[in-house]
Order: C-alpha cells, then structure tokens, then sequence
C-alpha cells in the first residue's frame, strides 16, 4: 500500500512538472512572437509614416501647376492715365521694389518718370527669388474709370506681388504694390507714390502723359526729394495743368484678386 501510495504521489509529481513546462514553453512562444509581431508592425509604421510624411511635404513646398489668378485693376482716378504696368511674382528672397522713405532705383525712377517700366523688367526676369516677371502693355494709357485685367500663374512658393505703373500727367507719380502676400478675395486700395527723383514743377516740359501737347518734350528736372513717400497730388503750379483737373485723393487704384 506504502508503495503503491508513494508511486502514486511520484505519477503526479511528474505529470504537474510536465504540464508546468508545457505552459512555460507556450507562454514563451506566444511572448516572442507577439514581441516579433510588434515589432515588424512599428517597423512597418515607420516607413510608410516617413514615406508619407515626405510626399506630404514635398506636395506642401510646391504650389499647383496650371494655377492662375487674375487681377482686376481699376483706375480710381479723374484724369491720371496709368502706364503700362509691370506685374512680379516672387518669394522672400527677391529685392524690393521699393521701401518709403529711401531712394528709389533707378530703374523705378525711370518707370516714376517716363511710364518705361522696360528696366525694371531687365532687373526682375530670371532675378534671384523672382518667378514671373512680365509688362503688361495692351490697351495703354489706362484712363479714370477704367479697368484692367490681368491673368499669371501663381505658385504657392512665391505668394508676393509687385505691380507698378507710372500716373503720367505727373512728374514722378507712381502706383505700386510692393512685396503683397496674395489671397483670393483681397481687395486693395493702392496710394499713389511719389519717387522723389524729380521735382513736382508740374511743367509739360517734364511730363509725358496726354494732357501735354504732343512734342512737349519730358525733360528730366530733377531735384527730387530724395526718398519714395506718398505723393502730396497735383498742385496746378505749373504752366498749363490744373489743380482741378489733375489733382486726386487717394487711393489712387484698386486691386481685387480672382481665382
């Protein structure tokens, strides 16, 4: 009986140590392949994370292609013909058209003076951080009243606008926007600008637009103020344009954006 009790007590013993090493051994496996498991799957999200956080940001730098917006330019003006008009797309990294309260280029000067935006083309195209740079001339002078449209493409990577045109019964009157964050619905009121490159005498030897007899010449006065700020208007102090006819109060334009 002792030792059928004592064969008994050791038949248990080792049935419980092998079903112990069975649970060890099972437990053993599913942890390592769950670890294995786990692993492959971070491993996995990794990739396709940083795949797809890639494509992300190179979509984000670019902007659409075929995207275009259009500008819908009105003059504000009585009897202030625009010039043609210089349109720039550009980033951070381009120079500015201009900055109020010092000198202006000389290539402004000469757009200011004369209406020939033809120098700050040369200066602008293929520029450092400049996209588009293009004269829009058909349909010159643009009257009182009158509205412009004109159509680029755009790019997300140069969202800033330069556009520029002389207000040619002046001396050195311009109309600009310098360095404007574009967005669809803007709309701006532009001041008119004076380059201070020539002095306002308002003579017609010194003023190209149409309100001069035609041969009147546009003799370069000079004695500017030194520095682009908002222009003061026309005064009527010169030898045949008045105060009346000429003068405005600003804005002097109007720019909405379309897309």
């Amino acid at each position: 009986m002792i030792t059928r009790a004592i064969l008994f007590l050791l038949l248990l013993i080792i049935d419980a140590a092998a079903k112990n090493s069975q649970i060890k051994g099972e437990r053993g496996l599913k942890g390592k392949g769950y670890s294995d498991d786990t692993s492959s799957d971070k491993s996995s999200s990794k990739k396709s994370s940083g795949k797809g956080g890639k494509e992300a940001s190179r979509k984000s730098s670019s902007g659409p292609s075929g995207y275009e917006i259009t500008l819908k330019i009105t003059n504000l003006t009585y009897q202030q013909p625009f010039s043609s008009f210089i349109v720039i797309l550009h980033n951070r990294d381009a120079d500015p058209l201009f900055v109020l309260g010092e000198e202006a280029s000389n290539e402004l000067a000469i757009l200011a003076e004369e209406g020939n935006p033809s120098p700050l083309l040369e200066k602008y195209d293929g520029a450092f951080g400049v996209k588009y740079a293009k004269v829009h001339d058909m349909g010159n002078p643009y009257v009182g009243g009158e509205v412009l449209y004109i159509t680029v493409p755009y790019e997300r990577n140069y969202p800033y606008i330069f556009i520029a045109s002389m207000a040619i019964n002046t001396n050195d009157c311009f109309v600009a926007l310098s360095g404007v964050y574009l967005s669809p619905g803007q709309v701006l009121d532009v001041l008119g600008y004076d380059a201070g490159t020539e002095v306002n005498n308002e003579l017609c030897s010194s003023i190209p637009g149409p309100a001069c007899p035609s041969g009147s010449g546009n003799i370069r006065s000079g004695n500017g103020e030194g520095y682009v700020h908002v222009h003061r208007g026309f005064k009527g102090i010169g030898d045949r344009l008045s105060a009346a006819d000429y003068d405005w109060r600003n804005p002097m334009m109007k720019v909405e954006v379309h897309m």
